[in-house]
């Protein structure tokens, strides 16, 4: 009989062992998780500032294309009414010679 109590006691302090030894387990892997979420969250938010970078700067030579491109047509279009006037006043200085000519 003091042998069956033995081996009950025993087995009861294995058990107990198990269950600590299990316990630690899943806190380790708790833990091991945590810090395997907090790897991926920091990589994710690294991945996506870089593409938001390369947007940005993206966005930032369309808009300097877009406003090269606005102003060499604003350019063309200075040069095409300097030329006009140009053009008006030799029309205007040539009629009044004319009517001077005429009177």
């Amino acid at each position: 009989m003091e042998d069956v109590i033995k081996q009950i006691v025993d087995a009861e302090k294995q058990a107990e062992e198990r269950i600590e030894k299990a316990k630690e387990d899943a806190k380790a892997i708790v833990l091991k998780a945590k810090e395997e979420a907090k790897l991926i969250e920091s990589k994710i938010i690294e991945e996506a500032e870089e593409k938001a970078k390369a947007l940005i700067e993206k966005a930032r030579l369309e808009g300097e294309e877009e406003a090269k491109k606005i102003l060499e047509e604003g350019e063309a279009e200075v040069e095409e009414l300097k030329i006009k006037a140009t053009t008006n006043f030799e029309k205007a200085i040539s009629a009044g010679i004319e009517l001077v000519r005429g009177s």
